[in-house]
């Protein structure tokens, strides 16, 4: 048991730091919207976690394969709303660029307002829609796909006991948990906040523009 999880815990902590959409969305609410909307989304992002690592261990290989037409749905999914999401970041850019009150002044809770007035729907005030936010990105999210359908798969013993198995669920999403948890804190600093405000359009527009790459190639990838 302790070399299975032990090597699956290497390569998730690999794949934790390699950016993504899930770092990508993390990052950015946290330093753009409140601490509190960056805890819903790392909550989000951790339940998806659970869930992905959960369907591999489990068998993931079998349920793709026994219904082909979900792997096609979720990279479906996932592509539009990754081109969504990067939808809403140019928006912003455009808001400050046409001069917006809020862009204008210089009050760090104007423009924090006018942020998320574009790059969220009107009801995501909410925990539980950055919550769901978090969640839908992670479910959808081609990098998470890959990697449980491909190298933790392959991590582990198919001969693995229940008990194996169950570790490496709560081995993985503890270390999810702690980790986006850590990002959301850090990145919604006041400092880290500050920094955000200096260099938004540059970051959104990087962080939109890889976003619709990311959204683009899982589209592409459905043309066969």
């Amino acid at each position: 048991m302790a070399a299975t999880l032990t090597t699956l815990a290497l390569l998730y902590l690999a794949a934790l730091i390699i950016p993504g959409p899930n770092l990508l969305l993390l990052t950015h609410t946290a330093a753009s919207a409140s601490r509190r909307a960056a805890l819903g989304v790392a909550l989000g992002i951790s339940t998806g976690t659970v869930m992905w690592v959960a369907v591999a261990v489990f068998g993931v290989q079998q349920i793709f394969e026994a219904a082909p037409a979900l792997q096609t749905a979720l990279r479906a999914v996932g592509g539009v709303y990754l081109l969504y999401l990067a939808w809403g970041l140019f928006g912003s850019i455009r808001q400050r660029d046409q001069g917006s009150p809020a862009a204008r002044s210089g009050d760090r809770e104007d423009h924090q307002a006018a942020t998320n007035e574009v790059t969220t729907p009107p009801a995501a005030s909410s925990r539980a829609t950055f919550y769901r936010r978090g969640l839908l990105t992670n479910l959808t999210n081609p990098k998470s796909m890959a990697f449980w359908t491909s190298v933790a798969v392959v991590s582990l013993d198919p001969q693995a006991t229940l008990a194996t198995r169950l570790a490496a669920v709560a081995m993985v999403g503890c270390m999810g948990l702690v980790y986006h948890l850590s990002l959301a804190w850090l990145f919604s600093t006041a400092p880290a906040q500050q920094a955000y405000l200096r260099a938004k359009p540059v970051l959104s527009a990087i962080t939109g523009a890889i976003m619709t790459a990311f959204g683009v190639r899982l589209l592409w990838s459905l043309r066969g």
